[in-house]
């Protein structure tokens, strides 16, 4: 198919896919919560026999159940917050959009609000993390909120997956398990849109 005829190309999210990974990612929080917490409780009882036996020295081993506990309660804290956010926001129904202006793209905290036109744009880079394949947009040198055209960059979200690795991974990514296109209609679009500048690396 040649994209450069096609006002737009559309890669929409299956729905169903990103609530069956929300539902296994909470889980798993939760789940590394409590085992923080209910190791926190065991350490605890072992302190206060240790310092039944050896007295105020016993108070030691209290530190280490401190701050697993700190650590799970805050996890536990995460795992309502997503929650809620989740439900709040829904699933994005379009991953992105693909145009001769450019390439607009969603994220869960702000559905369509990003848009590049295609010179911010220097490609595309599909990487496997923990199984998974991951396609992830790679941003011309020097391109942030304020560059020509660009819109969305600012959304303190976005800056977090653009500063922070996730997974080993940096910057506006989405699992390729949750779109409904294939990667090579998705390179095939690039290339038409870009006369083959743009592609899936």
């Amino acid at each position: 198919m040649e994209y450069r005829t096609v006002d737009e190309f559309t890669v929409e999210v299956d729905q169903d896919a990103v609530l069956r990974a929300r539902t296994m990612t909470l889980r798993a929080l939760t789940s590394s919560a409590w085992v923080g917490l209910v190791g926190a409780g065991l350490i605890a009882g072992l302190a206060a026999v240790m310092l039944a036996i050896a007295g105020p020295l016993g108070l030691i081993n209290a530190v280490p159940a401190v701050l697993l506990g700190a650590s799970g309660a805050r996890s536990l804290r995460r795992v309502r917050e997503l929650r809620a956010l989740w439900a709040g926001q829904g699933v994005a129904p379009v991953a992105m959009r693909l145009s001769a202006a450019g390439l607009r793209l969603s994220i869960d905290a702000a559905p369509d609000s990003i848009f590049l036109p295609w010179a911010a744009v220097q490609g595309m880079r599909l990487v496997r993390r923990l199984g998974q394949q991951v396609l992830v947009v790679e941003l011309a040198p020097g391109v942030g909120p304020g560059s020509p055209g660009v819109t969305g960059l600012e959304h303190p979200d976005v800056q977090r997956v653009l500063n922070r690795k996730v997974l080993g991974v940096r910057g506006l990514r989405t699992a390729v398990r949750v779109l409904r296109q294939p990667v090579s209609a998705i390179d095939q679009a690039l290339a038409g849109f870009t006369d083959g500048r743009v592609r899936v690396r």
